[in-house]
């Protein structure tokens, strides 16, 4: 019975596979043309770029952009149209080329003039061409990604049966926020096995990294994404990011529902006698609207066009492009400085300059609508620009950038047209942190953690010189074996040197898991592993740190013996953690028990994602003199098993006492040339930065760019070099002249008895 009903679902579900795709629909190399065609016509209005290739097949991915000034960058907000994600989806490519050509042939004309004077329109028919071709080949008109070959056996595995195509992976699943929660590349129990595979890794995909970096450039103020339900369960809906299982909000999601109720009430459906409906995104599966507003803030819609007959003749193929057309004039007209047509075009923006009026790239904070999860909102580089569309209202204004006073006001966003709000940084005298880190009069290596706006992290050889500016940091100052320094460093104007003093620490505790959990007394599915580990062996909840912790879990993992904290020397827990649990709602802590277990304080929280290993400190000095407990606890909040993640993964738990110090010598009034890595400016930058280092003496020195892999990008210096300082110009190329990717990257710096890292992020 069960295998009748599997055939009858699957034959039910094969329409698909036994119908050509109407002549009406554009193919690849008929849009390319179409393109190439708007940007001969029309120069002075468009221009079509190349943002990036396809996975397999290196097939170009195009975009054009429709502006008055579309050969410069300009100060206008940036909207992003995408056509497809899926390849099968056709309807959405139709719309977004229906759309540039409407514009483009109406340039004179209100409200297209305005659009074109005001925005920055960007277009992309395509982000899945290779699949496309599929598609419009009437190869697998259900195929729906790209053409990755997953098993490796250099032919492209697909079949005709929908759901059952080998190869290929969802770009609406590849992306890095929330990935987790995506589809593995076999889905069992299911009728679509392996359509919806999130890839390899987050952002694996050249096509994401495609949209990442055009979005990194530009920064989207509004997006629409187009999508089409062969199931028809989604058909004629708009989603907005997002209320996960109607508990999880997102800090704009009242905004976002205003933008989204706009939008739909505006495109009929195609029965007629109503519109499309809005509602929030519900599910946590790695999507682009999702992940564009957690990296950029980015306003984009969901739009599932069309009804189950997602590939239609002409007459209906036509008939949906005039409908959902309507939404976009509508996106357009709320996006200018002031429309009649619109009932708001509330939008913060303003920009971020120096006393001298130079423009800064700044961190943007809208308090109320903040959350720790967010990367961080920066202004425009280049001209200073943010904006920041919001509704009517009060909110707390914060800027944030290295070197400069936090700058913090109450700013009134109006309704009816933008709100300005200009903003100069007053810059902060820049101050040297530098000295020695000594044990029992000898000098020791030791890591340094300098938390700035970022954690800057200093590798030491027993000397340090880091370069930041006036004012309280904390540090955190450890080395195996000693007791380490956790405290506010004071740093003045000019130069400011330091003796740190670490004693050889006891440990009452030393947890490296190498011979098993007998110490231990676990509750919950925790099991020892190595794939995911600070170094040997490590205890986790979840397998390898992939797996997710169960729905509404409490698990824990106790020491089985009492541990006494002596009244004399400092006493500090410090262990290895790596975390991945859902923000606010699913804490890790450690807790100490001082009744043999009968009542639990937690004396250090922290939940969301921190995903590498970091080690943290914990002063016990407050249970001096008594025996405590202590256990290490995970507590799910869920509602449903998609708010679980893969949870948290610990190593080399320890006890330590002993002592730790630092000591200001103010004799030193003079700067002392000492081997450092400054930070490079500007940063980010595109495509050009300048690395500035110190040598404390002359001495052989190596400075090369690395990628997050840890591969050699880029050898800048590989030579003997005078003491001093020196500086040097990476041009954003590898070794072989090619310009690099968007991201982030480290410089390293390294002589012989020292190594320092620091990080930088190429935006093109």
């Amino acid at each position: 019975m069960r295998n009748i009903l599997l055939i009858m679902l699957l034959v039910s579900a094969g329409w698909l596979m036994a119908q050509n795709l109407p002549t009406c629909y554009y193919t690849y190399d008929q849009i390319q043309t179409m393109l190439s065609q708007y940007e001969t016509q029309y120069p002075n209005l468009c221009k079509v770029y190349t943002i990036g290739h396809s996975q397999e097949e290196n097939i170009p991915i195009k975009a054009i952009r429709i502006s008055d000034n579309p050969q410069v960058e300009e100060d206008e907000p940036s909207i992003l149209f995408i056509g497809q994600v899926h390849a099968e989806e056709v309807l959405g490519v139709q719309i977004t080329m229906a759309n540039i050509l409407e514009i483009l042939s109406n340039s004179q004309v209100s409200p297209y003039s305005q659009w074109i004077q005001q925005l920055d329109m960007w277009f992309v028919p395509t982000f899945t061409p290779e699949g496309h071709n599929v598609v419009t080949s009437n190869m697998d008109t259900s195929y729906r990604k790209n053409k990755r070959d997953n098993n490796l056996n250099g032919i492209f595995d697909f079949s005709p049966l929908v759901g059952y195509d080998i190869d290929g992976v969802d770009i609406n699943r590849n992306m890095s926020f929330n990935w987790a929660h995506g589809d593995t590349l076999l889905q069992p129990g299911s009728l679509e096995v392996f359509d919806y595979y999130r890839g390899p890794a987050p952002m694996s995909e050249s096509e994401s990294q495609a949209l990442e970096q055009l979005s990194n450039e530009q920064k989207f103020v509004y997006s629409i994404v187009w999508h089409s339900s062969r199931t028809g369960n989604l058909s004629e809906k708009l989603y907005y990011p997002f209320n996960w299982k109607d508990v999880r909000p997102s800090p704009d999601l009242a905004f976002f529902a205003s933008i989204g109720t706009g939008i739909a009430s505006q495109i009929n459906t195609e029965a007629g006698g109503g519109t499309y409906q809005a509602s929030p995104n519900l599910s946590r599966k790695g999507a682009t609207h999702d992940w564009m507003y957690q990296q950029w803030g980015t306003v984009q819609m969901l739009i599932e066009c069309g009804t189950r007959n997602i590939q239609p003749d002409s007459l209906l193929m036509v008939d949906t492009i005039n409908r959902c057309s309507n939404g976009v004039r509508w996106l357009l007209n709320r996006s200018l400085m002031f429309s009649p047509s619109s009932p708001s075009n509330s939008m913060l923006t303003g920009k971020i300059t120096d006393p001298d009026g130079n423009p800064l790239e700044a961190q943007i904070i809208i308090v109320e609508r903040d959350a720790p999860w967010f990367r961080k909102r920066l202004s425009n580089e280049d001209t200073g620009r943010y904006w920041k569309p919001l509704t009517t209202g009060t909110y707390t204004l914060k800027v944030r950038k290295e070197g400069y006073a936090d700058y913090t006001a109450s700013v009134m966003v109006n309704n009816n047209a933008w709100t300005t709000r200009n903003v100069t940084l007053q810059p902060i005298p820049s101050a040297a942190f530098a000295g020695e880190i000594k044990s029992g009069g000898q000098p020791i290596p030791a890591k340094i953690i300098f938390y700035d706006q970022d954690a800057d992290t200093i590798i030491s050889d027993g000397t340090f010189h880091h370069f930041s500016f006036e004012g309280t940091y904390r540090v955190e100052i450890f080395a195996d074996g000693y007791f380490p320094y956790i405290g506010d460093i004071t740093l003045h104007p000019g130069y400011n040197y330091y003796v740190i003093n670490l004693e050889q620490a006891t440990a009452l505790v030393n947890e490296d898991w190498e011979d098993g959990m007998d110490d231990w007394t676990i509750t919950g599915p925790w099991s020892l592993q190595s794939e995911l580990s600070a170094s040997g062996s490590a205890i986790t909840d979840s397998w390898e740190g992939f797996g997710f912790y169960e729905q509404n879990c409490d698990v824990n993992i106790t020491y089985n013996e009492p541990i006494y904290i002596p009244g004399g020397p400092d006493v500090m827990l410090s262990f290895d953690s790596h975390l991945y649990t859902e923000w606010d709602y699913d804490p890790c802590t450690v807790e100490v028990s001082t009744d043999n277990g009968e009542n639990w304080t937690p004396i250090w929280t922290k939940s969301g994602l921190w995903n590498s290993f970091r080690r943290e400190f914990v002063p016990m000095g407050a249970f001096a003199g008594q025996s405590i407990r202590l256990r290490f606890r995970l507590v799910d909040q869920s509602i449903h098993v998609d708010l679980t993640d893969p949870g948290w993964t610990l190593d080399n738990i320890r006890i330590l006492t002993g002592g730790s110090n630092a000591v200001a010598n103010h004799d030193i009034t003079a700067p002392i040339v000492q081997t450092g890595l400054m930070p490079n400016y500007p940063n980010p930058f595109n495509p050009s930065t300048t690395i500035s280092y110190s040598l404390a003496q002359a001495q052989p020195v190596k400075l090369g760019i690395y990628n997050l892999r840890g591969q050699l990008v880029r050898a800048l210096v590989d030579d003997t070099r005078d003491s001093g300082s020196h500086s040097v110009v990476w041009n954003g190329t590898d070794d072989n002249g090619r310009p690099v990717a968007s991201g982030v990257y480290l410089y390293r710096l390294e002589t012989a008895n020292q190594t320092l890292t620091r990080r930088m992020v190429m935006i093109k």
